[in-house]
């Protein structure tokens, strides 16, 4: 790492605070996935053509998944810069946990009642061995998929696959080592997945080539601290915008050709560091706060997301004639509206669930106007996520 480089993320974090441009990337990124999950609906539930659906662009909305994990990557190493030690290992899996975890059961479990009571997912049979692994986000073949109850939640057990061998480097104090020792570590799970029986969980989750989106966002991240440190901001924010408009092209080019699955990390990881590195370089440059707002609640919205395309589903089952509507106009109304629907479950589950579990009690003046805990000036990896 560079020998400036604890200064420079100093100088991001203080002077700039939160990165709005990263925000409005992880709203984007659920907003794909939202869209994306709708094209499969529109083409299960109704025989409509779609432009969207049909054509080269209808996997585009899955690489949400992919612009999470690299922007993940990015936030670790942007905000524990000055984390060693067994204390501070500690102190993150704790943050990362409690960050992760409620929020997803609290919907892991409205959906199991939803169940439970025949109102969703009546055709399935779950074993109590798929659901305890489900709440712990432990992958499990359940002869089709390694996909939990909540099925949008397989992206969490990369995620905390990943927390769990960063902390191990913040406990050895890998500083000057973060990627090499990333890479080694996951290198080393690889090799051992190899011996691990088929259809097991784990050899699923450590041979994933899309583990390496993670080590995309760490180097995004590294670049980062460098070129803070050796540029002026004219420049950074010339070749952020540079870096942003490849990226996205990259992303829309995979419209015109096909790759295997297991390059997923290369068609669509690449354009995400890019477009990371890009929105970082951008520091504190202003964005629209209603970008910004989506961006706060993109977790609320990845999670929540389901219920409402499962709601139209059951309502295109009982009236039939609603799918007589324009494919492609059909995907972005719904989308929009589930988009919007599910932000709400921010302000109303999200936020007062984070403020209490925080240990540390908020004064009035830090209460926003939907009543909840506004966020620090500073960023920190206990505010971040998919």
């Amino acid at each position: 790492m560079h020998p400036d480089s604890t200064a420079s993320v100093q100088r991001l974090s203080a002077g700039r605070g939160k990165l709005p441009s990263i925000q409005v990337l992880r709203g984007i990124a659920a907003s794909m996935v939202v869209f994306y999950h709708y094209e499969w609906v529109l083409k299960e539930y109704t025989n409509r053509p779609s432009w969207i659906a049909d054509g080269g662009f209808k996997t585009l909305g899955a690489a949400g998944v992919d612009l999470f994990f690299v922007i993940s990557g990015f936030i670790m190493v942007y905000t524990t810069t000055k984390k060693a030690g067994a204390a501070d290992a500690l102190d993150f899996l704790r943050k990362r946990a409690t960050r992760i975890y409620p929020l997803y059961w609290v919907w892991t479990t409205a959906l199991l009642l939803l169940w439970l009571v025949g109102v969703a997912l009546k055709s399935h049979h779950y074993q109590p061995s798929f659901l305890i692994h489900s709440y712990l986000l432990l992958p499990f073949f359940d002869g089709r998929n390694y996909h939990p109850f909540l099925s949008q939640g397989w992206t969490l057990s990369f995620e905390m696959l990943f927390y769990i061998v960063f902390s191990i480097g913040i406990l050895i104090n890998f500083k000057r080592w973060k990627l090499p020792f990333l890479c080694a570590s996951f290198a080393l799970l690889a090799l051992f997945s190899l011996v691990l029986p088929e259809h097991n969980g784990l050899k699923y989750l450590f041979s994933e080539p899309i583990i390496i989106e993670f080590l995309f966002g760490v180097l995004a991240a590294q670049v980062l601290l460098r070129l803070a440190s050796d540029s002026n901001e004219d420049s950074m924010k010339r070749l952020a915008v540079a870096l942003i408009v490849i990226g996205a092209l990259g992303f829309l080019s995979t419209g015109f050709y096909h790759a295997a699955d297991y390059l997923r990390f290369v068609i669509y990881g690449v354009p995400a560091l890019l477009m990371v590195t890009g929105a970082a370089m951008l520091g504190s440059s202003r964005c629209p706060r209603w970008l910004v707002y989506l961006g706060d609640a993109s977790y609320s919205i990845y999670l929540t997301h389901a219920f409402f395309s499962m709601t139209y589903a059951v309502v295109l089952k009982k009236y039939p004639r609603l799918g007589h509507f324009p494919g492609d106009l059909t995907i972005i109304v719904a989308g929009i509206v589930t988009i919007a629907g599910a932000s709400l479950t921010y302000p109303l589950v999200e936020r007062p669930l984070m403020r209490a579990l925080s240990p540390k009690k908020l004064r009035a003046s830090e209460i926003d106007s939907f009543g909840v805990a506004k966020r620090s000036p500073e960023i920190t990896e206990a505010q971040t996520l998919v």
